[in-house]
């Protein structure tokens, strides 16, 4: 029998996991596809397929297609009298909706669709769908209240032997003891979940969980080993995002991910604070380097940069046919792991495949980098480290300025060929209001006609983001790369900051050279 819940909620939950070696109980979109065909139910279940595709597309566009498909399957599905296709149409939507942030709207079809899993004995609906609500009460804050929906899925999980469906139940119940600062008992149910994310090669829950646990060991001062998780973290997270292959679903895996590289350069700026000499600003810088220049190849590709110039076509066809082994066989890998009772002997044996296709793609890899490392840098951009920056990028006339924008705390790197000096600045709200000040001043017909009002704005946000250069910047060509809001900002159109004793009045385009990068490591890969 087809098992139509078990495909929407796996297909809805999983939309990069089968890129992302993440465990899934789940049958294969494609045979989804050929049962929903001589289902009884079949143009419902055709809308809901077509739905999950535009779904995991991952843009904002395709989710709305996606809401669209959905209902129209809720309405053929409530027209058949077909309850159990109901409620997953019901969570289908309300999934979709809570991505789009309309938490309000997630919750009332979470809440209608339950009863109905609960009325259809589908006892995995159910355990998932009380899994979302807790999720969305958790996201309105209201933890007691996401604790309870939790409370009443992991024993669920834990009948249906769900071990994936149960490490990401008690990683959100560490989130909710986390919030209510029972930091402990976070950890407690945070370690229970990493040992299942690692039994059932859940990779990203994993890097999830262990940055959960670092936020957790942060809070409570221990930081030398919150910077150990969070590393092991960030290290699977850059591993993962090497195997999707699509670049769509690459770059959104990213986005989804950057709060872990905010919370690792505000860990390394805090240890800066107290072991300045240790370089841990240093760190920082590269590692802010990293989490800009992994998005550098969509960047690159997007300007139609020729990166296939010089590679062996034989070669490319190669790589193409070793990565869809991969995809295939990381697929089947993941239905044999997450089966109720996986045959040891499959497993191993397709273990052994998967290593025998790795090893074969990284020889292909290394063909390819001997005959263009212009390719390799581009496909698998290494971002520059301190003292090549100094070194490739800088020299005696260019100051590199790079900044961070965090929640709680933003940060400005000043970089010279010969140095680097780190300077804490105020959190991202901060910024963004100046910044959009200055944008309005300076954009809007009715007030960019007041000199003065433009002036304030300017030399509000000035002083934000540029006292600490003011004193060394002297005449030197600028170097920015912005974050955040400030890609939109003109820099050259914002005051000098002021100096003690000085009148400095002046535009910075009338003493720089300013040129904007995405990365400090553009320069040296174009």
């Amino acid at each position: 029998m087809f098992d139509r819940a078990q495909w929407i909620l796996a297909g809805m939950s999983i939309a990069l996991s089968l890129q992302l070696s993440q465990p899934a109980a789940a049958m294969p979109v494609g045979q989804v596809e050929q049962t929903a065909q001589t289902n009884s139910s079949g143009v419902a279940e055709a809308a809901l397929n077509e739905g999950l595709k535009l779904y995991r597309q991952g843009t904002l566009e395709s989710k709305k297609s996606a809401i669209a498909q959905f209902e129209i399957a809720l309405k053929l599905f409530r027209e058949a009298a077909d309850s159990h296709g109901e409620a997953i149409a019901l969570m289908g939507i309300g999934k979709v909706y809570s991505d789009l942030g309309e938490k309000l709207k997630a919750r009332e079809y979470f809440s209608q669709s339950l009863p109905l899993f609960r009325a259809a004995d589908d006892r995995s609906g159910e355990a998932v769908n009380l899994n979302n609500i807790g999720q969305v009460y958790s996201e309105l804050g209201e933890q007691l209240k996401a604790l309870e929906y939790y409370s009443q899925s992991l024993p669920l999980f834990r009948v249906l032997d769900d071990a994936g469906g149960e490490a990401s139940n008690l990683n959100n119940i560490g989130g909710v003891y986390s919030e209510l600062g029972e930091q402990l008992k976070a950890l407690e149910y945070y370690s229970q979940s990493l040992s299942l994310s690692r039994a059932v090669g859940d990779r990203s829950g994993e890097a999830l969980t262990l940055y959960n646990i670092a936020s957790v060991k942060r809070d409570r001062n221990n930081l030398p080993e919150a910077l150990k998780d969070i590393e092991s973290s960030i290290a699977i997270v850059e591993n993962l995002r090497t195997k999707i292959a699509s670049p769509e679903l690459r770059s959104s895996y990213f986005a989804t991910v950057q709060n872990y590289y905010e919370f690792y350069i505000d860990l390394l700026m805090q240890l800066h604070k107290t072991n300045p000499k240790s370089g841990y600003d240093t760190k920082a810088l590269e590692a802010s380097e990293r989490s800009r220049a992994r998005s550098l190849l969509e960047l690159l590709q997007e300007s139609n940069a020729n990166i296939r110039e010089g590679i062996s076509p034989d070669l490319l066809q190669q790589e193409k046919s070793l990565q869809q082994q991969l995809d295939a066989t990381e697929k089947r890998r993941i239905e044999l792991v997450s089966s109720p009772n996986p045959n040891p002997d499959l497993v191993e044996a397709i273990d052994k495949k998967r290593r025998e296709l790795l090893q074969q793609y990284q020889q292909n890899q290394t063909q390819i980098r001997s005959t263009s490392p212009r390719y390799a840098a581009l496909t698998q951009p290494q971002p520059l480290t301190l003292p090549e920056i100094q070194k490739q990028i800088l020299d005696e006339n260019t100051i590199l300025l790079q900044y961070s924008l965090g929640k709680d705390r933003s940060y400005l790197w000043v970089v010279t060929s010969t140095g680097i000096n780190s300077y804490e600045l105020p959190k991202q709200a901060d910024i963004e209001t100046a910044a959009r000040d200055f944008l309005d001043a300076i954009t809007n017909p009715i007030l960019r006609d007041f000199p003065k009002r433009v002036a304030e704005a300017s030399s509000n946000l000035s002083q934000l983001i540029l006292q600490p250069t003011a004193a060394q910047s002297g005449q030197k060509r600028l170097l920015i790369i912005p974050d955040g809001i400030l890609h939109y900002t003109p820099f050259a159109a914002l005051t000098i900051p002021q100096i003690a004793g000085q009148n400095t009045n002046n535009f910075l385009i009338l003493q720089h050279e300013i040129i904007t990068l995405p990365s400090a490591s553009t320069l040296g890969i174009l």
